[in-house]
């Protein structure tokens, strides 16, 4: 699928246990910016700088939330009440859709059973904002989106959930809204030379149990010949599920964007084996849980390893596209093992 360009960015902003990425992509002389998840609330700010002074430009072409968690879907009320920030086209996926006629008839009318289902996307911390109600306000071109789902100017594409699988995930999440539905139990800290032993063991233990994470979107950015896949904080069900439905077209990725931060509880050895990334980005603020030290050593057989947490203001990865002024080189949180 992926459009014949070469000149494009991706920036993994530092939003610490959470997730902010920006792409800016070229094509026929046309600049798109995507934005993928908008981290807490307060971290609207820090994209919007990024968008002002990095960017130079306050329009972003497709905004995409993965999954209605907070430290995903936070800064995005900031975005949509800022005048000066326009989001032409909006992605997620509304628990609507899924509504049967059962459903309708247990609160009355369509109006009411909406209104209940989509209460997973409120604001965190004031239940009477809603992102969808807020985009159709807004008059924002939204799309409920799973496995399938592409964008026609910009290479890229919804590769899961797929529908079938997502429909029995949002029963749960409207069911149990508020209630915390998984704790992840690794409270150890990242130890940069960790070998764990039997790490095969650890990461393969257990899955994730949050339905929100099961149901996150997983994304796959394809120009020219490259893959960069960015998981949300899908789990390992969800992975691979995601794996057998597209084989071998996901295997040898570029830039893989960890799922939820780095735990070890989101990825399987055999999901990294057949992904194989040249390049793994972590979002996280490396203090307990993430990133776990069997995952980042397992993920270093393929490629180095890089965390927000090691990076200051975040990470930069471009092609034919001019070096940014006082620029470094990221250092890896861990190198490729040798």
């Amino acid at each position: 699928m992926g459009l014949q360009t070469d000149k494009y960015e991706i920036d993994i902003l530092n939003v610490k246990n959470a997730d902010a990425i920006l792409i800016r992509f070229y094509h026929l002389d046309n600049e798109y910016i995507v934005l993928i998840d908008a981290g807490n609330i307060n971290d609207s700010a820090k994209i919007k700088t990024h968008l002002k002074d990095v960017y130079n430009n306050l329009t972003i072409d497709l905004a995409i939330c993965t999954h209605p968690d907070v430290d995903h879907i936070g800064g995005f009320f900031g975005l949509l009440d800022d005048d000066e920030i326009k989001i032409n086209e909006f992605w997620l996926t509304d628990p609507s859709e899924f509504l049967s006629e059962a459903d309708i008839k247990h609160y009355t009318n369509k109006d009411n059973a909406q209104k209940a289902v989509r209460k997973i996307y409120n604001k965190p911390g004031d239940q009477n904002q809603n992102l969808i109600s807020k985009l159709l306000s807004k008059e924002i071109d939204t799309y409920s989106v799973y496995q399938g789902k592409s964008h026609k100017n910009i290479p890229i594409q919804v590769i899961a959930p797929n529908k079938d699988y997502y429909s029995v995930l949002v029963k749960t999440m409207v069911a149990d809204f508020g209630i915390k539905t998984y704790d992840d139990a690794d409270t150890s800290l990242y130890d940069e030379n960790a070998l764990p032993d039997e790490v095969k063991s650890v990461i393969d233990q257990d899955d994730d149990k949050s339905p929100y994470n099961a149901s996150s979107l997983v994304l796959l950015f394809q120009p020219s010949d490259k893959k960069y896949l960015f998981a949300g904080d899908a789990n390992c069900a969800s992975l691979t599920n995601m794996i057998e439905n597209h084989g071998d077209d996901l295997k040898n990725i570029t830039i893989f964007k960890v799922p939820h931060h780095g735990s070890k509880h989101n990825l399987t050895t055999e999901i990294i084996e057949h992904l194989s990334p040249s390049i793994s980005i972590i979002s996280a603020k490396g203090s307990t849980k993430h990133p776990n030290s069997g995952i980042v050593h397992w993920l270093s057989k393929h490629g180095n390893v890089y965390s927000t947490h090691k990076s200051g203001g975040g990470l930069h990865y471009s092609r034919n596209i001019e070096s940014r002024k006082n620029s470094s080189s990221a250092v890896p949180l861990k190198k490729k093992s040798k």
